[in-house]
């Protein structure tokens, strides 16, 4: 692989358990060029964060020689298909993509949870009218809002970004919350593998339905190598769509991550040659 193909792994800076300026330090420290930063809450919450702090910032992630290359924000309290929530869920997302214009950022990644109706998989009019005007939103702001998908299959995701047709509405690919429903990321995301602008790196052992229609198992989170996802597999279907984002490595649960993220990387360097 040329020089100028080799994709950007990178990880976020929560994943290490430590304050954003510490753990950037630490990130450059481990060799790391590439991060993520997680913006939902906190200090680093768009809302807390004014024009001073944001150059601040700015200058921090540069002087360390990384490449903010996306920003992350969870709300899971704030459904955009729950009427009570959906208008403070788009309010504090059009926050993020404000704060990732104003530092150079081209990526928002988020996870919504189901969008579609589990018997029709028709998304709600709630939800096309929320996601459609935070997709107006990124694209006046020239950030892509990339999606997680996890509950909803991936025809219904194909169905969706159809629907609303805005470039700005990607998607993110987190394979693991896939696996852990019970699904193969493989077969959902070759209906949707030219949205990805950006992957989560992450594994993850599978769920499973409930045959007798009782509440369906989830899968836990485990180290690169250790789960259900074929990364072999996904690599492939991602290198023959030319994908060209960054892979963001994710260990949301390790008790020591600074190994085990480094040892994701060795790793998934070694797959992507």
């Amino acid at each position: 692989m040329r020089t100028n193909d080799t994709p950007k792994i990178g990880i976020d800076v929560d994943d290490l358990h430590m304050d954003v300026r510490s753990g950037l330090t630490t990130a450059a420290a481990m060799a790391f060029r590439a991060v993520e930063l997680c913006v939902g809450t906190g200090t680093f919450a768009s809302e807390a964060l004014g024009s001073s702090g944001r150059r601040e910032l700015a200058h921090v992630v540069n002087g360390l020689g990384l490449e903010l290359v996306s920003l992350s924000v969870d709300l899971p309290r704030l459904r955009l298909s729950d009427p009570r929530t959906s208008e403070e869920r788009v309010d504090r997302t059009t926050g993020v993509l404000d704060l990732a214009r104003d530092l150079g950022v081209y990526v928002v990644t988020t996870g919504v949870g189901a969008l579609t109706d589990a018997k029709t998989g028709d998304p709600s009019e709630l939800v096309i009218e929320a996601l459609g005007r935070l997709g107006e939103y990124a694209d006046a702001r020239g950030v892509r809002l990339a999606l997680r998908p996890s509950y909803d299959a991936g025809a219904r995701w194909v169905t969706l970004l159809n629907k609303l047709n805005c470039p700005s509405l990607r998607v993110c690919l987190d394979p693991a919350a896939i696996v852990m429903t019970g699904a193969n990321p493989l077969s959902a995301i070759e209906q949707y593998i030219e949205q990805v602008v950006c992957v989560h790196a992450r594994d993850a052992t599978a769920g499973f339905s409930d045959p007798h229609g009782g509440e369906p198992r989830l899968g836990r989170e485990t180290a690169l190598g250790e789960g259900d996802v074929d990364f072999i597999g996904l690599l492939g279907v991602l290198r023959d769509a030319e994908y060209r984002g960054p892979y963001i490595l994710r260990r949301r649960e390790a008790r020591h991550a600074r190994q085990e993220l480094t040892s994701a990387r060795d790793m998934l360097r070694a797959m992507l040659r």
